[in-house]
């Protein structure tokens, strides 16, 4: 009897194992269409008790492989660009710009992923599926950020939202989505403007 539970438990375990491979593969399959990605966002940002504590809208760029530009409109400007090697988040109010191995940031910005199906960086996180939407999960507890939930129409990505470890979600719901349109890499370039501070948290 002991050897058939363990048989049964060994069988679910395999099925549950090759479900969620396929899940992680129909997520990437659908990041594929994603050459590029350019769109107006509407961000809402709750509470763990869903108190709107933050509204705003701005612009957001993808490009795989490894690139990425995310920006706030005044006034809560604020700017995230991935050049492929370097994250870099800008802050206008305070004149500073932060510089991180991007390799490094993935974990704390899964965001990033959306520009590199392959990324072995995948592997730290898991995915479920539920309707059209994917939610992808970071094992370690050391993230920054729990979750990442993305929802499409088709192929084409509507929605977007984040949940850190103190249970606050930012949900970006796109508008004026043009995806695999060409975008130059110019656009992921990044200069420190005059009189901004650079902390420089890359690995020499």
């Amino acid at each position: 009897m002991l050897f058939r539970k363990l048989t049964i438990a060994t069988a679910l375990l395999v099925s549950f194992q090759s479900f969620a491979a396929d899940v992680a593969e129909q997520l990437k399959a659908k990041l594929a269409h994603l050459q590029s990605f350019q769109a107006r966002f509407s961000q809402s940002v709750v509470d763990n008790d869903g108190e709107l504590i933050q509204q705003s809208e701005g612009k957001l760029w993808l490009k795989q492989p490894d690139k990425l530009l995310w920006e706030l409109d005044p006034p809560n400007e604020n700017i995230l660009i991935a050049d492929g090697n370097t994250l870099w988040h800008v802050d206008p109010f305070v004149e500073q710009a932060v510089a991180i191995s991007q390799h490094q940031a993935v974990e704390n910005n899964p965001i990033i992923l959306l520009t590199n199906p392959d990324s072995e960086a995948w592997q730290g996180f898991n995915i479920r599926v539920s309707g059209n939407t994917y939610y992808i999960g970071a094992i370690s507890t050391d993230s920054n950020i729990a979750s990442l939930a993305l929802t499409f129409n088709g192929e084409t990505l509507v929605k977007l939202a984040m949940q850190d470890r103190q249970q606050q979600t930012s949900t970006l719901t796109f508008t004026q989505i043009e995806q695999n349109k060409k975008i130059s890499d110019k656009a992921f370039q990044f200069t420190l403007p005059e009189g901004f501070d650079l902390d420089d948290q890359r690995n020499p």
